[in-house]
C-alpha cells in the first residue's frame, strides 16, 4: 500500500478548485449577442401640415418621436434625422443629430423655417412636400464608429410653407410708369443703417418711358423725390445719376432702359444713381473658379435670378453683378451682405441656385440640388 504525502493532497485539491472554479466562471459568462431590428423604428410627427408663421418663431413647429430601437441588448444607440425633397430620395439630406438614446426632437418655427429655404431650397409661402426619416447606429464598446448598417425608419412626407424674414427698414416707394404710378403697390428702396441712404433693386421693363420718383410713404400725399437738376444717363454703361427735389412740381426721374436696375436715393445730400445689373456665380466651387463667370437667367415673374449648375463642396462662390466686383455678395450671420464670406457647398452636385433681391434690405438666396 502506497503512501500518498499530504503535499499531493494539497496540490491535487487546488487543481480540483481551479478546475470547478472555470467550470463555474463558463456557465456564469453571459454574452451579448447584437440583433437588428426585424420591422424599422416607427417614427411619428406632431402635425404634418406645417404652416410656418414669423410671429411663432420661437415657439416649436413639429416635434418627432420614436421607441426606442432594440439591438438585443442594452445598446447606447445614436438618433438622427435626415430631411430631404422627395425627387433627391436622401441621396445628399440634410441631417440633424439628436443624441445618445434620445427618443424625441422639438424643431422651431425659426430653424424649420431656415432649413427649409437655404437648405431645402423650397419657395417662400407656398407648400412644398419634405420627407423625413429617421436613422439609428450602434457604436462599438471602444467608442469606434460601428460595422453594424444603420438602421432607417420608413419616411414620413410634410407639406411645409416657409415664410419670408422681413425687416421692415425706413423705406422709401419707387412709383413710375412701368407699374401704373401708384405709390402703394411699387417696390421699395431701404436704408437699412438708418441713415437716410436708400438702396433697392427695380425692375423696367420693355416699353415705356423709363420714369420714376421716389415717395417718402405709398401715396402722394407726403414728401415725393423728384429731379433736382444734373441728371445724366448713360445707356451703354447703364447708369444714370443727378440731383433730388423734395418739391412736388420737380419733374420726373429716369433710368436709360430696360432692364434690373441698383436705385440709391440719399436724402441728406439729395442726390441719386442707378445702375443696370446683370448677376453671375464666381468662385472654386463653380465650373469657371474665380476668373470666369457662370452668369444667371432673370425672371420678371418670379423677381429672382436663377442658374443651374455644377458645384464642388471643395470651393466656395459668390455672387457679383455685371462681371465685376463693385457689387457682390457674400453671406454671413445667415445672410447675404455686400462684400460678405464666400459661401461654401455642402456637397458635389448640380445645384439650381437663386437670388431673390426684389425685398429691399431682405436679399436672400437658396441652393436646391437637383438631378
Amino acid at each position: 500500500m502506497r503512501n500518498i504525502s499530504l503535499s499531493r493532497w494539497l496540490m491535487t485539491g487546488a487543481a480540483l478548485l481551479m478546475v470547478l472554479g472555470y467550470t463555474a466562471c463558463k456557465k456564469d459568462e453571459i454574452r451579448a449577442v447584437l440583433q437588428l431590428p426585424k420591422t424599422p423604428p416607427a417614427l411619428q410627427s406632431s402635425a404634418t401640415t406645417l404652416v410656418l408663421d414669423s410671429s411663432q418663431a420661437s415657439q416649436t413647429a413639429v416635434t418627432f418621436s420614436w421607441a426606442p430601437v432594440n439591438y438585443g441588448y442594452n445598446a447606447d444607440v445614436t438618433y438622427t434625422l435626415q430631411f430631404d425633397i422627395p425627387a433627391d430620395s436622401f441621396q445628399d439630406p440634410i441631417n440633424i443629430p439628436v443624441g445618445i438614446n434620445k427618443t424625441s426632437l422639438a424643431i422651431t418655427v425659426a430653424d424649420l423655417n431656415t432649413m427649409a429655404i437655404q437648405s431645402l431650397g423650397l419657395p417662400f409661402g407656398q407648400a412644398s412636400a419634405v420627407v423625413v426619416r429617421l436613422v439609428s447606429n450602434v457604436n462599438q464598446f471602444n467608442g469606434n464608429p460601428s460595422k453594424v448598417p444603420p438602421v432607417y425608419s420608413d419616411p414620413i412626407t410634410l407639406q411645409v410653407t416657409p415664410y419670408q424674414v422681413i425687416i421692415n427698414y425706413p423705406s422709401l416707394w419707387v412709383p413710375g410708369d412701368y407699374q401704373g404710378w401708384s405709390p402703394a403697390s411699387a417696390p421699395k428702396v431701404a436704408s437699412v443703417k438708418a441713415n437716410g441712404v436708400y438702396e433697392g433693386y427695380v425692375y423696367f421693363p420693355a416699353g415705356g418711358t423709363f420714369q420714376f420718383k421716389f415717395t417718402s410713404a405709398p401715396d402722394w400725399n407726403h414728401i415725393n423725390y423728384g429731379d433736382g437738376g444734373n441728371m445724366t444717363l448713360d445707356a451703354t454703361a447703364g447708369t444714370a445719376s443727378g440731383n433730388l427735389s423734395p418739391s412736388g412740381a420737380a419733374g420726373n426721374l429716369q433710368v436709360p432702359g430696360t432692364g434690373y436696375y441698383r436705385l440709391i436715393a440719399n436724402t441728406n445730400n439729395l442726390t441719386w444713381s442707378a445702375t443696370r445689373t446683370a448677376w453671375s456665380v464666381i468662385g472654386d466651387a463653380t465650373p469657371g473658379g474665380w476668373s470666369t463667370d457662370t452668369d444667371m437667367t432673370f425672371d420678371p415673374t418670379t423677381q429672382t435670378w436663377s442658374v443651374t449648375v455644377n458645384l464642388v463642396s471643395s470651393g466656395s462662390f459668390k455672387f457679383r453683378a455685371n462681371h465685376d466686383w463693385t457689387i457682390n455678395f457674400g453671406f454671413d450671420n445667415g445672410q447675404l451682405t455686400y462684400n460678405g464670406s464666400n459661401i461654401p457647398v455642402p456637397s458635389d452636385g448640380k445645384y439650381l441656385i437663386t437670388l431673390n433681391l426684389s425685398v429691399a434690405g431682405n436679399y436672400t438666396f437658396s441652393m436646391k440640388k437637383v438631378n
